[in-house]
């Protein structure tokens, strides 16, 4: 049956019915062509759905227009009254159907997917309208039938509320997340493009025990002035940084003493592709001899002065998991005149000395973070006077022989460590080769967050300056601990030892050292330093046997 139509009051209702859609249930078909002829009735004018268009009174009423995106016709008015009048059964044509919807198409009167009865049958009201069944699509499964008002059918397509939606709160265009300052009492260094300078300045209160670290030295107040500046690169590829650091001690009650010491150091590195790297480093320092130094002028009222200049430059390059190294340093040491309190002095011309080697490195990689090695390095130490003051010459070869470990563990470890075998040898045959055993390295250790731990070994060669004395070596290690207990408070601790092994048979000089202090910050440009430190040096020589403890207060500016 492709087409049906009914009449009622001599017109066609065909001719007034739109469009059939859908298939039409033939048992439904079949009671209303069966059905007697009711009496007319008059409907009941029901408010909370729209009366049909006569087109549709008669015939099959085709599903309502709704849009596939939800929103895009306004929402229903639900408390707009309704203008719809007349009966159920009242055939007469309208200037169009009433819409409270305010959609293309009126809503049915019915549940989604049923067919009413016609109103001119007398089982329109009494005939209850059945389910019309819906194609199912392969894989699809019949769905339960749908209850409720005609507002609760909105699985075809969800109806967009407007005070759910008003009601939603919006997300802001520019959201800034604050995070908290890892370290809120960090300087925060003068910026200059890409390098950036940090600055700081120490004064302070020292009362010792032994002014000037001599065997004789007596009690003083000193008045303690140290400036350090750090600059920093933070280039893409390569990097750089320059540290000064300049202590100034000066006697303001108690024994007689004035004791600058200076140091200035600079380094590069650069990276020439993925495999070769120049490094190169640059430093000065000036400081005052030790008076417990086997070469101090015995005697002599000052300490004289000391100036240290050195440089390295090297290149490395990877092949694969093997590496080498090539190192060349340069070493060059003067040394003041000596005062006596009889108004004389003595030159010490003849201990100024220039010392060049090239040092020679290669190793595998075991791991990325473990890198065995071996060094060779050849030099030569070179006096300025070919003779010293007593006749003896001086200069001669330097060969060293290490195997070590490099490691790198980023944050947590790195730095490395070696042992091997130095010596130095002299032009003169009446002094006696320097040789021993060579320790270096340089350690970096993190155990945990806030807690830093430094390792240094250090070996070098000295030389004599009375007859008969080639030199000696000289071995210090140095172990410190720093602890961030707060934000703005931090503890650290040092341990030091040394070791002289003398060649002119005076045996050993041994030295022991500790320091513990802490430092307050009040905001990000002051702080509080506190420290106490003891050192002592035992000797067979008693002018060598010194003894100092001493205790700092001072204030620290930075920026």
């Amino acid at each position: 049956m492709s087409s049906v139509a009914f009449s009622a009051g001599g017109t066609a209702m065909a001719q007034q019915a739109v469009p059939l859609r859908g298939a039409v249930d033939e048992n439904v078909l079949q009671t209303q062509r069966n059905a007697p002829p009711a009496p007319v009735r008059r409907a009941p004018v029901v408010a909370a759905a729209p009366a049909p268009s006569p087109a549709n009174a008669g015939g099959i009423p085709s599903d309502p227009y709704e849009p596939v995106s939800p929103g895009a016709l306004p929402n229903d008015d639900a408390g707009a009254p309704s203008t719809a009048t007349g009966t159920a059964n009242d055939t007469s044509l309208s200037s169009g159907p009433v819409n409270n919807s305010r959609t293309l198409n009126p809503r049915p009167t019915a549940a989604p997917g049923t067919v009413p009865l016609p109103a001119d049958r007398t089982t329109a009201a009494t005939q209850r309208t059945r389910p019309l069944p819906r194609a199912l699509r392969n894989g699809q499964t019949p769905a339960t039938p749908t209850t409720g008002s005609i507002a609760d059918d909105t699985d075809g397509n969800p109806r967009v509320q407007r005070e759910s939606r008003d009601s939603v709160s919006e997300p802001a265009i520019e959201r800034r997340t604050v995070r908290p300052d890892p370290d809120p009492f960090a300087p925060f260094g003068i910026r200059a493009g890409t390098v950036t300078l940090r600055p700081s300045i120490s004064q302070g209160l020292r009362a010792t025990t032994n002014a000037d670290g001599s065997s004789t030295g007596k009690s003083a107040i000193l008045s303690e002035t140290r400036l350090r500046l750090r600059a920093t690169t933070d280039w893409a590829r390569h990097s750089a940084f320059l540290d000064f650091d300049g202590l100034y001690d000066k006697t303001l009650s108690g024994q007689e003493y004035s004791a600058p010491n200076v140091g200035l150091r600079g380094g590069f590195k650069l990276d020439l592709g993925d495999r070769t790297t120049v490094t190169g480093e640059g430093g000065y320092r000036y400081r005052q001899e030790d008076a417990s130094a086997p070469t101090a002028v015995v005697g002599a009222s000052n300490r004289p002065g000391v100036q240290e200049l050195d440089g390295t430059l090297g290149i490395r390059h990877e092949f694969g998991r093997f590496f080498g190294q090539v190192k060349g340093k340069v070493d060059r040491t003067t040394y003041g005149q000596a005062q006596f309190p009889d108004g004389t002095t003595l030159s010490q011309k003849d201990r100024n000395n220039t010392f060049a080697s090239i040092a020679l490195r290669g190793g595998f990689e075991m791991s990325p973070a473990i890198k065995p090695f071996a060094e060779v390095e050849i030099g030569k130490l070179i006096y300025d006077e070919t003779e010293d003051s007593n006749g003896f010459r001086r200069s001669g070869m330097r060969t060293a022989l290490r195997g070590g470990i490099e490691a790198d563990f980023g944050e947590k470890l790195s730095g490395e460590l070696a042992l091997g075998y130095l010596r130095q040898s002299i032009d003169d045959e009446r002094l006696s080769n320097v040789d021993g055993l060579s320790v270096d390295g340089a350690i970096k250790w993190s155990p945990q967050r806030g807690t830093d731990v430094n390792f240094g070994l250090l070996t070098r060669v000295e030389g004599g300056t009375t007859p008969n004395d080639s030199g000696s070596i000289f071995y210090e290690g140095r172990l410190g601990v720093k602890r961030q207990i707060r934000s703005n408070l931090s503890v650290n601790a040092e341990l030091s030892a040394s070791l002289r092994d003398n060649k002119d048979g005076s045996g050993l000089d041994k030295g022991f050292g500790a320091e513990v202090g802490a430092t307050y910050w009040f905001n990000r440009f002051l702080g509080l330093d506190v420290s106490a430190r003891h050192r002592v040096t035992r000797s067979e020589v008693d002018t060598r046997q010194t003894s100092e403890s001493s205790v700092y207060m001072g204030l620290t500016l930075q920026r």
